[in-house]
């Protein structure tokens, strides 16, 4: 959800008790700065917000620095005009003072002149986050706490990300079909070790559609397709859409990812030809057959490896029991001979 700098109900707040009038010929409903400053910094306080203000641009453009020079932006549902009025004209018209927006721009709250620029940018729209905000805003407000929470919710995703890689390791068959449905190409020789790669940068990388991709309803049927696609077994014909066997199964890959969820004779077949005909799958198979294989025999070996160190350790730890000799020891017939 996008965060608003300025909500509809502060615009109508300032419009019925922090807004003055002025202009001589055209009368004109101005902000209050000074009563709109004061909540600012009364409402940064009550939540614990610093007074500094950081806009930076949304991605950086090391072709061209910008140089925007902002006076005023009238509001269209409540007429009210945000801007810093320096006086009128001879002719009665209300003169603004020019906000200059470059690369960056750092506002100190406490500074007076800085928090009436920064009430004034809030409406601006090329920030996002204005409430006339463009489509494709330059600039963003730098939030300390926004970014942290971003960064520990993108930590957890890839987290997650990664656990899924381990849960695919175990199931060959599916790394080869996700990373397919992931977009990502697989040359012919690709083997296990590649593809594992392959998934651990992508979810290192994009691990929220790693996730998203992970979690459709629809990813078993989305990845046959795909892998399908990949191996040429299902074609895209650009007049009659996503063909298998000379039959149109849909116009757009959800059409034919749809297709192959509801029609079990296209599904089964399309299953058998990925199986016969993927070379990269054949080689992922037989790679996990042999690592079986080794652990068959590896895993009895050290077994009976580890059971003999652990029978010499239990005899080293066993303490010698010692029988006393019979010394000078004679019967009563002895005695008496």
């Amino acid at each position: 959800m996008k965060k608003v700098l300025v909500s509809i109900e502060e615009r109508n707040w300032i419009k019925n008790e922090a807004s003055i009038e002025m202009g001589k010929v055209v009368k004109q409903r101005v902000i209050d700065l000074d009563k709109v400053v004061t909540r600012i910094r009364e409402e940064r306080k009550r939540n614990n917000l610093t007074p500094y203000v950081d806009i930076i641009p949304v991605s950086g453009d090391q072709f061209k620095t910008p140089n925007k020079m902002p006076t005023y932006q009238k509001d269209p549902v409540t007429g009210i005009l945000y801007g810093i009025p320096i006086g009128e004209d001879d002719f009665g018209n209300i003169k603004w003072q020019r906000l200059q927006l470059t690369d960056t721009l750092s506002l100190n709250l406490d500074n007076e002149m800085d928090a009436k620029i920064w009430t004034v940018l809030r409406f601006h729209p090329d920030i996002s986050g204005s409430p006339f905000q463009k489509q494709y805003p330059y600039y963003k407000v730098f939030d300390p706490v926004d970014e942290a929470k971003a960064t520990i919710n993108e930590a957890k995703e890839m987290e997650t990300a990664f656990d899924r890689v381990k849960q695919l390791r175990q199931h060959p068959k599916e790394m080869v079909f996700f990373v397919r449905y992931l977009g990502e190409d697989l040359r012919e020789n690709a083997n296990k070790n590649i593809i594992e790669g392959i998934l651990l940068r992508y979810a290192k990388n994009y691990p929220y559609e790693f996730n998203k991709k992970f979690d459709s309803k629809d990813r078993g049927y989305a990845e046959r397709f795909f892998t399908a696609k990949a191996i040429g077994i299902i074609e895209n014909h650009p007049d009659k859409g996503f063909m298998f066997r000379n039959v149109t199964i849909g116009l757009t890959e959800e059409e034919a990812i749809r297709t192959l969820s509801t029609d079990s004779a296209i599904i089964s077949a399309v299953n058998s030809m990925i199986i016969e005909n993927d070379n990269v799958l054949k080689i992922v198979l037989r790679e996990a057959q042999e690592e079986d294989m080794d652990e068959r025999v590896i895993k009895p070996e050290a077994s009976k490896y580890l059971k003999k160190k652990e029978v010499e350790k239990k005899k080293e730890e066993e303490p010698e029991i010692l029988i006393p000799e019979k010394v000078n020891q004679t019967t009563k017939d002895e005695e008496f001979e």
